[in-house]
C-alpha cells in the first residue's frame, strides 16, 4: 500500500460554484468514457473506461459526498480495486484547494508506478475540471 498526499491545486472558482458544477451538466471529462452511473444514498458509483499508464482500463469507483468538505472516493474494480482516499475543498474567498489524501494499492506494481498512474489520474481529473469551470464562467 503506498500512502500519497497530493496537495497545493486551486481552482479558481469558489467553493459554491465547485458544488454546483459537481453536480451539473458540465461536470464530464473528456479522458474518461462513462459506462454506467448509480446513485446509492450519499453515494454515486461510476463505471468507466479510463486510460491508467497508458491502457484503457476498466474501473469502478464509489463516491461518497461530504459536502461542503470533499468526498471518499474508494476503487471498487480495475488495477487500483482496493484503493481508498480523501478529496477536501479548502474555501480561499473566490479560489478553492484541493488535497488528496489516501493509500493506494496496484497488484504488481513498485511504488513509483503506482504515484504515477495515480497522480497522473489526479492531474488530467484537475486539468479537465479547471478547463470546465473556466467556460461556466
Amino acid at each position: 500500500m503506498v500512502y500519497i498526499l497530493d496537495e497545493g491545486s486551486t481552482f479558481d472558482a469558489p467553493l459554491e460554484k465547485i458544488w454546483k458544477y459537481m453536480g451539473s451538466e458540465q461536470h464530464h471529462h473528456p479522458s474518461i468514457k462513462m459506462l454506467n452511473r448509480e446513485l446509492s444514498g450519499g453515494s454515486v458509483i461510476l463505471t468507466s473506461e479510463r486510460n491508467i499508464l497508458g491502457k484503457t482500463v476498466r474501473v469502478k469507483i464509489r463516491n461518497t459526498i461530504y459536502q461542503p468538505f470533499g468526498y471518499v472516493q474508494e476503487h471498487l474494480e480495475g488495477p487500483l480495486a482496493g484503493s481508498r482516499a480523501f478529496v477536501y475543498y479548502i474555501p480561499k474567498g473566490d479560489r478553492t484547494g484541493i488535497t488528496v489524501v489516501g493509500e493506494y494499492v496496484m497488484p504488481g506494481a513498485d511504488e513509483q508506478t503506482i504515484r504515477q498512474a495515480v497522480l497522473g489520474q489526479a492531474q488530467t481529473s484537475f486539468d479537465e475540471d479547471n478547463a470546465n469551470l473556466k467556460r461556466t464562467a
